[in-house]
């Protein structure tokens, strides 16, 4: 085969012509090692008989879309906080769609920014929930939208309130929705195997550089709890919003951004400029009304009390929908009791009103707890608060059974450590009684604050100048105790790492000694931590 030198020459799709693109495949790679060489662009799906033509032709394989995989494979974070926020209630938050602001946000063909701010407690993270569950179904230039979302969450740890990692999940959902937005990635994708993990900053320009994607597409980014996003870079990501917002009108691609925030210093600034705002605070008294209705209708009150307690509700909320949360569970307790109409009613007056006053009420009720009840409270509120990622009921069982004196001396033993157990036996029992309104079970059995606030309240029991209580603490305290119970459970992991009569050298072991070490492994999942 005769070819011209320096001259170019492209094969597009031989594998869909079967044995005769084999054939001449076989034939032309035959004559590689003439001279002058052809520079060939082959463009087909590598199969295993073009595979093995190729094989001793000097090449470069590029396989399709195997670059954006591993770009994806690499930007890929498992986020867990937008699982565990509350469904809306049946029937609220549906004036979101009809509101002014929101409506001005939604219609306009260009990028904008929405503000969703409220104060603690107001439900922005249910409805930044329902708003991602609905508005595909609710907007009809949303149909084909690219949608890509970041819950934060001081409650799910450092990885969830860390910047580099919302823009990771920022850019995998668009990634992984449209593949013809990988050239923004792909320069700096090949660089990274060269140098290492991205930068924050070039995570950041790969964002900003979708206002310049070349075709007309329509993009959603929604950022939950901005408030409760780690401090530093926290104010370069909210411009960072705003530059992907603003610019030249022109560009193909509207980037419609959705935010709520607790109100912090930067939003507060800025949001003179941001046209969109919507404060819960004064939306949401609907949805209280519903809330209370439907919680009150299940209170054995006639309907004369029933309709004072819910104005009263409605008048103290404040439109702190986690307070009436909290009036919810306490007035249930109540009518269990079986008290009467006007009891209920006056034990509804004496309760807070504030939500900081309500927390110190359940900690005044935790401090009547017996005084082993108090100690294991107080070490379940350190785990939960000092722990570096969420702690599950089994682990917080395992590092309950351990102690964590360090004047006390220790000696490893599964006898000991077996007698820990069995007096936790109840443990999901042991965590919601001996942690009140504080603490609740998530998906997956995981152990949390049942709100922000929960942890913002905690925080302040952590100054020095805090009111004494039972349940004060010390942060280094509480840090080297939790250091103690690791080092402790290691000892005696280390003590007992083989379960009985299993033979000490693993090189004779059969399949069942592994399995049966699996097993003893799987009774021990505080390891994991």
């Amino acid at each position: 085969m005769k070819t011209i030198p320096d001259t170019p020459i492209v094969i597009d799709g031989i594998d869909k012509i079967g044995l005769d693109g084999s054939r001449f495949l076989t034939r032309f790679c035959s004559n590689s090692t003439a001279s002058p060489k052809p520079k060939v662009l082959l463009t087909c799906r590598l199969d295993p008989d073009i595979k093995e033509i190729i094989v001793g032709v000097p090449c470069i394989i590029i396989e399709y879309d195997k670059e954006r995989q591993e770009c994806l494979n690499f930007l890929r974070h498992h986020g867990t906080r937008y699982d565990k926020i509350e469904t809306a209630h049946h029937d609220t938050l549906k004036w979101l769609w009809e509101h002014e602001q929101y409506r001005t946000w939604s219609s306009t063909s260009h990028s904008d920014l929405l503000l969703i701010e409220g104060k603690p407690g107001s439900g922005k993270s249910t409805l930044t929930k329902y708003f991602k569950d609905n508005f595909l179904e609710r907007e009809p230039l949303a149909k084909q939208a690219i949608v890509a979302s970041f819950f934060y969450s001081h409650r799910e740890g450092e990885l969830h309130t860390n910047h580099s990692n919302m823009l990771c999940s920022i850019l995998y959902d668009v990634l992984h929705q449209n593949e013809t937005f990988f050239f923004h990635f792909q320069s700096l994708y090949r660089r990274r195997l060269q140098h290492g993990a991205w930068s924050y900053d070039s995570l950041k320009n790969i964002l900003l550089s979708f206002k310049k994607h070349p075709t007309k597409e329509r993009l959603y980014l929604i950022v939950d709890a901005m408030d409760e996003s780690g401090d530093k870079n926290r104010d370069n990501i909210i411009q960072l919003l705003h530059q992907l917002c603003h610019g030249d009108k022109d560009c193909p691609c509207i980037v419609k951004v959705f935010v709520s925030s607790r109100p912090i210093n930067k939003l507060n600034h800025d949001s003179a400029e941001i046209e969109n705002v919507i404060k819960m605070q004064n939306e949401n008294t609907s949805d209280i009304i519903k809330f209370a209705e439907s919680f009150l209708g299940e209170l054995e009150l006639d309907d004369k009390c029933r309709c004072k307690t819910k104005d009263y509700i409605l008048q103290k909320a404040q439109g702190v929908f986690v307070w009436v949360s909290l009036v919810e569970k306490v007035l249930r307790e109540y009518d269990a009791a079986g008290y009467a109409d006007q009891e209920i009613y006056d034990f509804l007056e004496s309760l807070p009103t504030e939500l900081d006053s309500f927390y110190e009420y359940i900690v005044q009720k935790l401090e009547k707890n017996k005084p082993r009840d108090i100690k294991v409270g107080v070490k379940i509120f350190e785990l939960v608060l000092f722990a570096f990622r969420p702690l599950r009921v089994p682990e917080i069982r395992q590092a309950l059974a351990i102690p964590d004196n360090i004047d006390a001396d220790y000696s490893p033993s599964d006898e000991s450590f077996k007698d820990g157990l069995i007096k936790i036996k109840r443990i999901k029992k042991r965590i919601i009684h001996c942690g009140g309104d504080f603490l609740e079970i998530k998906g997956d059995d995981i152990v949390q604050f049942t709100h922000q606030t929960v942890i913002t309240f905690f925080s302040r029991l952590l100054e020095p100048t805090s009111v004494i209580s039972k349940f004060r603490m010390s942060e280094d305290d509480a840090r080297h105790r939790i250091s103690v119970t690791c080092i402790r459970y290691l000892m005696l992991f280390v003590a007992r790492s083989a379960p009985e009569n299993e033979p000490p050298n693993t090189e004779s072991w059969e399949p069942a000694h592994f399995e049966n070490y699996a097993t003893h492994l799987q009774q021990r999942p505080f390891l994991d931590y």
